[in-house]
């Protein structure tokens, strides 16, 4: 074993409170979709509202399965803090290499299989479905997709891709000048925001804060970046480097994706549509964030066996996180007519959901990375001698 993958699975070890709450994200997104949007969502949408058919309805739960699509904003948080270490010492084709066969496999496989379910519904006719699919396939970033949570995959690809530049540009270990910018621009976007929403810009700043909530804005990482980079100034605090300047930053993005999150959520099914505040999502995230974070630089669940149950988790979350909507919601819609009542249809379809993330995760996902990572490696060695001659 070489002395970096020693410090890697070190680092890991360590760090194994991020992939619990990874599971804990997904599994708070999995019952935003199956308590909350399986019902409220509009039929019209084709998403997992039409493919359960006729649902039972769970207005006692709105106030908290509605807030549930916050854990997409810890995603991004995580993926600063994770992407950040596993680009270290990587160069750009592995680095490269180790996203495509992290994500290919699993989008491709759920994205198949999610094709499959709407078919067999009559969600879709097929000519919508293909291009849908094939949308979903290469992460095209204007919808609609086959499951609408690829467009969180896109802006992590975004990310990816900045990761990327800053490898092929060897800024990784001089990050701190990038994040003091990354954090200058979004003292002055949501500064902006807010002074908008106040109206002392006018007419435009109505519109900036219209805007600040927008999709466009979130899939290119403009209102989205402060999550990143919050969790890229946590790693830096993590390895100890410059402590005080990137606590300082940490904080500004943290303050940032509250403010982030509060125009997300004014935006949410659930404040616009049912009446509900969007300072609860603000305060989830914000609490989620900080524990989280406190977990991480104190080294929580570092032991062997809590690491052994945070791998297996984190294996979970990727999967788990593209089968619930689509397949999620038509379990849900086989047990209500099964004659399940919704309770525990509901605990059925999640359990169910579970179950086929870990089999794939543990049994096909593997497989299926090895083969891509071996593929892309072949390509990527092809090409080198001709770059060089070139």
């Amino acid at each position: 074993m070489t002395r970096e993958s020693l410090i890697a699975g070190t680092r890991t070890r360590e760090v194994s409170t991020l992939d619990v709450m990874r599971l804990l994200a997904a599994q708070a997104v999995m019952f935003y979709h199956l308590v909350f949007l399986s019902w409220a969502e509009s039929p019209d949408s084709h998403g997992i509202r039409a493919v359960v058919g006729d649902p039972a309805a769970f207005p006692g739960a709105i106030g908290w399965a509605s807030t549930g699509w916050i854990g997409v904003q810890i995603f991004f948080v995580i993926s600063g803090f994770v992407i950040l270490m596993s680009a270290e010492n990587k160069s750009a084709s592995a680095f490269l290499i180790g996203r495509v066969t992290r994500i290919a496999p699993g989008l491709w496989f759920f994205t198949l299989l999610s094709a499959a379910i709407v078919l067999a519904r009559g969600v879709l006719a097929p000519g919508e479905l293909s291009v849908r699919v094939l949308r979903s396939m290469v992460l095209f970033p204007a919808g609609p997709w086959v499951d609408g949570a690829v467009w969180t995959l896109v802006a992590e690809a975004l990310f990816y891709a900045a990761v990327l530049v800053l490898i092929r540009m060897d800024m990784i270990r001089r990050i701190t000048p990038v994040l003091v910018a990354v954090s200058a621009f979004n003292v002055l976007f949501w500064g902006a925001v807010l002074a908008g929403e106040a109206g002392a810009l006018g007419h435009a700043g109505h519109g900036l804060a219209q805007a600040a909530s927008s999709y466009k804005l979130r899939v290119t990482l403009v209102s989205t970046n402060c999550y990143f980079a919050a969790g890229a100034s946590l790693y830096q605090l993590f390895m100890r480097r410059n402590p005080q300047v990137h606590a300082a930053l940490f904080a500004v993005n943290f303050l940032a994706g509250l403010i982030a999150t509060f125009y997300a959520a004014r935006s949410s099914l659930g404040v616009s549509g049912f009446g509900q505040t969007p300072f609860a999502a603000v305060g989830l995230w914000g609490a989620a964030t900080l524990v989280m974070s406190a977990c991480v630089l104190r080294r929580v669940g570092a032991g062997g066996r809590f690491a052994r149950f945070a791998t297996v988790a984190g294996l979970l979350t990727y999967p788990l996180y593209l089968i619930n909507q689509i397949t999620g919601g038509f379990l849900l819609g086989v047990a209500y007519r099964s004659g399940l009542s919704p309770a525990p249809a509901v605990i059925v379809a999640a359990a169910l959901c579970t179950l086929l993330a870990g089999l794939f995760a543990l049994g096909i996902e593997r497989r299926l990375q090895k083969a891509l990572a071996r593929f892309l490696k072949q390509q990527f060695q092809r090409r080198a001698p001709a770059l060089q001659e070139a």
